[in-house]
């Protein structure tokens, strides 16, 4: 059971079957004493029952049946993450790094400065080809607005390539859930995104 904010809802039912579906299925039914009320089955070429071998006796196991929705469970996980806070006037969807759709957002400080454009595609690239997961370039501009956009997705890291990525090979990198920013090195940032989502 799961308590969602219209109420709470069952994620996953455990029902007991009883010896009711094996017992339908089984040839001689006869032979068994099956305890739920089952049709007559004169087709069943297979003996669905497990002998116990210190007393010789067989009998038709009861089945549990578990069912989970894909969609109950995908709501839950979304109403967890799903984070206002007050204090920083922002809405994010603190998702497990794992299970966040976009791992990372690659960030040209200007979108029309070809340098910062292109370095940030290669990053993208270099990331995107260790096979963690989708990085996307954000190229529209604001860096704030895109720092937002990206925490209401929850993407976990937003990578900012800036001036100083051209003078000294540093980009900026970015926690959605903590909002700190720290400086990398160019040639350190495919290990430091492989660490994060270890």
């Amino acid at each position: 059971m799961y308590d969602f904010p219209h109420g709470l809802e069952e994620l996953e039912g455990i029902a007991n079957r009883t010896d009711f579906d094996l017992g339908s299925h089984s040839k001689n039914q006869k032979d068994f004493n099956i305890k739920a009320k089952v049709q007559e089955n004169k087709n069943s070429t297979t003996k669905l029952a497990i002998q116990d071998l210190e007393n010789n006796e067989w009998f038709i196991p009861y089945v549990i049946e578990p069912s989970a929705g894909v969609e109950r469970g995908v709501l839950a996980i979304l109403n967890e993450a799903y984070t206002s806070e007050e204090e920083n006037k922002r809405t994010l969807l603190k998702l497990k790094p794992h299970l966040s759709p976009i791992k990372a957002a690659v960030i040209p400080l200007k979108r029309n400065n070809s340098d910062l454009v292109n370095t940030a595609n290669n990053v993208k690239s270099e990331l995107q080809s260790l096979g963690l997961g989708r990085v996307m370039v954000e190229n529209t501009g604001n860096i704030g607005k895109n720092y937002r956009r990206h925490d209401e997705i929850g993407t976990p890291l937003c990578v900012t390539i800036d001036f100083e990525t051209l003078e000294n090979q540093t980009v900026t990198v970015r926690d959605r859930d903590t909002m700190k920013q720290e400086k990398v090195s160019l040639s350190e940032i495919a290990n430091y995104y492989s660490q994060y989502f270890k």
